[in-house]
């Protein structure tokens, strides 16, 4: 019975509107405070293809940038877009995002017959289209599986082939850390907030990846340790693998599941 239930097209309808409800609730309960603001009203303003960088553990937190900090800025010619596991698992965070007004993108998962990593390329082919459009698009850079804190390869390689600065998005809240592989950050209504844009991180495919991966992942943690300490979240202690990761551990890094 559950199996079936699980598989009901009505699931991710009801459990997307639901946290559709909760993350709008989020943004404009939560008690914010804001360092840095102006780094993102450059990238907002700027009507031009930015990568917005943050951790998969914070995701319920992401969608203040739209509905809390952009209000009254100049409005952007398309919707920020949202990139989202092509994982059945996906699928409520693309009914959420729709109504959170956002542009999800994930892969062709309506193709039973595509493997995960074939969605997952469809998925980055159509994000790179979109900023390349002149779009901001918004991605866990740790996700979908991790390890957790750790910017994946590919949203790097996805900025530099387009010349789109990445935004460093430090976002933090009061509340509960689920026991999971990013200790998922739960926060509560009317909890204390704190945004810390870390600045713009400039990429183009001239510069070594590298490099680039390991200053945007330095700073993404600064920011996000600021703005923990600003609301008062304890440090979450997150297990990393025992072994070297192999030359493909940072390959990874797409969005939101």
């Amino acid at each position: 019975m559950f199996k079936r239930l699980a598989k009901s097209p009505v699931v991710p309808y009801v459990l997307g509107t639901f946290f559709w409800a909760y993350m709008a609730l989020l943004s404009r309960t939560i008690r914010w405070k804001v360092e840095g603001l102006e780094h993102a009203q450059t990238a907002w303003e700027s009507d031009s293809q930015v990568v917005a960088a943050a951790w998969h553990s914070r995701i319920l937190l992401l969608p203040a940038l739209k509905l809390r900090f952009a209000r009254g800025w100049k409005k952007r010619s398309l919707k920020p877009g949202m990139l989202i596991s092509a994982s059945r698992d996906g699928e409520f965070g693309d009914r959420s995002g729709r109504l959170l007004g956002l542009h999800p993108i994930r892969g062709s998962s309506a193709n039973k017959n595509k493997s995960k990593d074939k969605r997952s390329f469809a998925g980055a082919r159509e994000a790179l289209a979109y900023l390349q459009k002149g779009a901001l698009v918004c991605i866990t850079v740790d996700g979908p599986r991790g390890p957790a804190e750790e910017v994946g390869m590919g949203p790097i390689r996805l900025a530099q082939q387009v010349d789109a600065p990445i935004l460093i998005f430090g976002v933090s809240a009061a509340g509960r850390r689920l026991d999971t592989w990013d200790r998922f950050l739960a926060p509560g209504l009317f909890a204390r907030g704190a945004v810390v844009f870390g600045g713009l991180v400039p990429a183009s495919r001239s510069m070594d990846s590298e490099t680039l991966r390991l200053e945007v992942e330095r700073r993404l943690r600064s920011a996000t340790a600021r703005a923990d300490a600003l609301c008062g979240l304890a440090p979450a202690v997150i297990e990393q693998p025992a072994s070297p990761p192999s030359p493909d551990a940072h390959a990874s890094g797409q969005g939101v599941p």
